[in-house]
């Protein structure tokens, strides 16, 4: 068993205008011979002035068989995304993945998924469907000047229409302080074609922050 704890954030005041940028992340997984699954939750909040533009909150499950160099998994994420203006979204569906390098200082996999999706939006308009899942995930470190590194990347176009589209990417540099705790920095974008009035299509932060790991 294991479990993961990242926070991260930024305040500050400039010109009277406050701002507030806070990210975190926790996962637990269990691990039994070729099987594994985890549940995670994901939160973001951005404020100005008091006034949340992002108010952001995932919770994800997914188990999975993992072979040498490839997996096999199915998974469920239930969201509530205040910048989508979106009160419930749900998503689920099965995929599997396969390591493409390994070596000292990198490893890196790619996997294919195809989900349902259903949003409930703020306005009333509901949206559903099914949409196809490829992702680019590359990490690695170098142990002796403690630092590590992580990229991931998903593009998600729907089935019935490739103008439909999801793009996300988190990139994460980070620096250990014992084996336990780690200083990080985090870049993560996330775009979506199809918004409402209102929403945010397009999101950008940079976070500090720190993560804190049991195995």
């Amino acid at each position: 068993m294991s479990y993961k704890f990242d926070l991260n954030g930024v305040l500050n005041n400039v010109n009277g205008v406050s701002r507030t940028i806070v990210n975190t992340s926790a996962s637990n997984s269990v691990k039994w011979k070729k099987f594994e699954s985890s549940v995670g939750t994901d939160y973001q909040l951005l404020s100005d002035n008091g006034v949340n533009s992002v108010n952001d909150f995932t919770l994800r499950v997914q188990p999975r068989v993992v072979e040498a160099h490839y997996s096999v998994f199915g998974f469920g994420q239930l969201s509530s995304l205040e910048s989508k203006k979106i009160t419930q979204r749900f998503e689920g569906g099965v995929g599997g993945g396969r390591t493409i390098l390994k070596t000292k200082y990198l490893e890196s996999t790619l996997s294919y998924a195809i989900f349902f999706y259903n949003n409930n939006f703020q306005d009333l308009t509901h949206r559903e469907g099914f949409r196809h899942s490829p992702r680019f995930q590359a990490w690695g470190k170098v142990d002796n000047y403690k630092l590590n590194y992580f990229f991931e990347i998903f593009y998600q176009p729907a089935t019935s229409d490739v103008n439909d589209y999801i793009l996300r990417s988190k990139s994460t540099l980070g620096f250990d302080l014992n084996k336990k705790f780690m200083i990080n920095a985090t870049y993560q974008t996330w775009y979506e074609s199809f918004y409402v009035v209102g929403s945010r299509n397009n999101i950008k932060t940079l976070t500090l922050g720190t993560s804190y790991k049991i195995d």
